[in-house]
């Protein structure tokens, strides 16, 4: 039989056995040509100049990105592979003492990789070309584009970039195969599957010493991390150290721990087959607690870049409606000098912006529906001292305004106007988080503010929230609302026009670029915001977020996975004498499963409980930061992130099971027809 026909023939056999390496394979292989396609996806979408530029950043990072991405595939993929030749090397001995030279069974393995590697290639790139299609549609909804003539798409540079990365993947896969096979002696080769780790657990109360040990690390890791709010580098850094150190000692603790103390619940310990799945599941903490201490941090990893990711890119969506009440800003005041480190005087009287476009040719009509100019003013007090969640000084700068125009400015957006009680002033905060106005609120009932000689107090039923003006970026000011007649004399301070464009917006945007971009005044700097262009921009934001945070995160589910599944499988065989010896004393086939089930979920539920403790601090720290600058609340991606570890981990834990217990019973089977 020639080498050709004989690896064809090993593959076809034990396909089954490949389960877990090939689906590894596969999703690598679909995930990495998902996010290099990018560049295709233009050619369905209706995009403007900016967007194809934030497409095209995006392809670049994605491509940059995927480097990494490639590498951490290679160690998978190389470490999962050692397992499998680990587990076959009583088949090579076999080979051997038949005489096949070292050589030719060399031989056998190249073409077996070349064989499952071909297999993965094809079917991990149909399953990623499938899964693009669905991509193209969520990159434009990120984006904010249409999707016109939409069709199949396929990406010719993806896929040359998947099979040349893959590709040398499985070049170095198959070195590495042949140098295994090579350095190892024959009689290691039969007698592998006696063969154990060697380990000594620690003594039972050294152990306990450095499970307590392992409980302060993570204490002062969760402490650093909570006091800081990843505000102090140091205090970050010791976080990441003692968490990390916390880890490991964890694992390595219940090496000598975990057993005897399980043995103490007698109750649970005799019950049912209890025993022997206790025993199996120490055997494994006992020789894979580093690898387990390596999962457990990277789903760590996985669960808070999913969860802050997402969560931080949904609040930059979120945010947009909120902070466009309107199609476009129009806003004019002191330009910033720095050299001087101050802004240039801006004219007392301010600058009529409706003058303005008048004196410029500029036909407000020709795309407004409606239109409002503001003018907001300096006061004697140009700043409240308030703090923000995570106890920043936030100084408030404070703008006043004339409650005329505030009015127009509410009857615009569609809201009621307000009144003010006789010596009273409004306060309405311009920021995107509402909870800084509810945290302010008392200090400013305290606050008595003099305008235009007359001392007023803050009306705390007039305190309120909304988003004044069209903006990208987050404002922190207040806006005093005060009578019209006490600004009489007070100095402009900036300028605003408010525009709600005509039915047809496309046309209105057009048009109010370029008229109202021909309103300059000399040594005033202007600014126009359109809601088009900061959807655009935070379409942009969202997307690159999104997109990275589930490549990343993704891709470490699926090396957390492997690990542990190629870690249970590898030792499968090793069990079947065990099972047997338990059915030969009246253990029946259900229980045998349901041992079997039980040993892997443990297996690998523990380092996923560990992971998600760290979890919870870690999504915590990131939503109150975020929360803190940007007043959005990130747990609520809690639901999705869950969704893609059932999905990804839980099906590796359902392959192992079914995997696992497939091979105990055809082994059983095979041995019990040989007698």
């Amino acid at each position: 039989m020639t080498s050709l026909s004989l690896s064809f023939k090993n593959v076809r056999k034990s396909f089954r056995d490949f389960t877990v390496y090939f689906v590894t394979l596969m999703l690598g292989v679909s995930i990495f040509y998902i996010f290099n396609s990018i560049d295709s996806q233009q050619s369905i979408m209706e995009i403007t100049s900016s967007q194809g530029a934030a497409l095209a950043s995006l392809n670049r990072l994605m491509a940059n990105f995927s480097i990494l991405i490639s590498i951490i595939l290679v160690f998978l993929i190389i470490y999962a592979n050692r397992y499998l030749i680990k587990r076959r090397k009583k088949e090579f001995g076999v080979y051997l003492i038949l005489g096949m030279s070292r050589r030719r069974v060399s031989q056998i393995l190249v073409l077996e990789t070349a064989f499952v590697g071909l297999i993965a290639l094809v079917a991990g790139s149909a399953f990623g070309i499938l899964l693009s299609q669905g991509m193209a549609a969520l990159t434009a909804k990120l984006l904010g584009a249409g999707i016109v003539n939409f069709q199949f798409i396929f990406s010719v540079s993806a896929l040359k970039k998947t099979l040349l990365y893959f590709g040398l993947t499985f070049i170095l896969t198959m070195i590495f195969n042949i140098i295994m096979v090579r350095r190892q002696k024959l009689l290691n080769l039969i007698y592998a599957s006696r063969q154990n780790e060697g380990f000594k657990p620690p003594r039972l109360a050294l152990s306990a010493l450095i499970f307590l040990l392992s409980i302060g690390c993570l204490a002062v890791s969760y402490s650093a991390i909570l006091n800081s709010g990843l505000l102090s580098v140091a205090l970050i850094w010791t976080s990441v150290i003692s968490g990390v150190v916390g880890t490991f000692l964890f694992f390595f603790s219940l090496s000598g721990f975990f057993l005897k103390l399980i043995q103490r619940m007698k109750k649970l310990y005799f019950k049912n087959m209890n025993m022997f799945v206790l025993r199996q599941i120490n055997s494994k903490i006992n020789t894979n607690y580093i690898s387990i201490t390596f999962v457990c941090l990277m789903l760590f990893i996985s669960i808070c870049t999913l969860s802050s990711g997402m969560g931080l890119a949904k609040a930059v969506t979120d945010d947009i409606s909120r902070n466009t009440p309107y199609d476009a800003t129009l806003s004019i005041g002191a330009q910033y000098n720095c050299n001087t480190n101050s802004y240039n005087s801006y004219p007392a009287a301010g600058v009529d912006l409706l003058a303005e476009a008048k004196k410029h040719n500029v036909n407000l009509d020709s795309f407004a529906k409606s239109y409002v100019a503001v003018r907001y003013y300096n006061g004697e007090a140009s700043s409240l001292d308030i703090k923000n969640g995570a106890g920043i000084d936030l100084n408030n700068e404070l703008y006043y305004v004339k409650l005329s125009d505030y009015n127009k400015v509410m009857e615009l957006q569609g809201l009621a106007p307000i009144t003010l009680a006789e010596n009273s002033y409004a306060v309405d905060s311009t920021t995107a988080y509402d909870k800084w106005i509810v945290m302010a609120k008392d200090k400013i009932i305290e606050t008595t503010l003099t305008v235009g000689g007359r001392k007023l107090s803050a009306s705390p039923e007039r305190i309120s929230s909304h988003s004044l003006e069209v903006a990208g970026n987050y404002t922190l000011d207040l806006l005093i609302i005060v009578p019209d007649e006490l600004l009489a004399n007070a100095p402009a301070k900036r300028d605003l026009l408010h525009i709600k464009y005509l039915e047809n917006k496309a046309l209105s945007e057009d048009l109010a670029v370029k008229n109202l971009s021909k309103i300059t005044v000399e040594g005033i700097a202007e600014r126009l915001e359109t809601k088009k262009l900061v959807v655009e921009d935070s379409g942009s934001t969202t997307t690159t977020i999104s997109y990275l945070a589930v490549y990343l995160g993704v891709i470490f589910l699926i090396a957390s996975g492997t690990v542990l599944a190629i870690a249970q499988l590898s030792e499968a065989n090793d069990n079947v004498r065990r099972y047997k010896l338990l059915h030969k004393i009246g253990t029946d086939e259900r229980q045998i499963n349901r041992a079997v089930f039980l040993q892997n979920l443990i297996y690998f539920g523990v380092p996923l409980t560990l992971a998600l403790a760290h979890s919870i601090i870690g999504v915590i720290v990131a939503a109150q930061a975020i929360n803190s600058f940007r007043g959005m609340n990130i747990l609520d991606s809690s639901l999705i992130t869950a969704l893609i570890i059932v999905s990804i981990y839980g099906g590796y834990f359902l392959i192992t099971y079914l995997g696992s217990k497939n091979v105990i019973i055809r082994e059983y089977s095979r041995q019990e027809k040989e007698g």
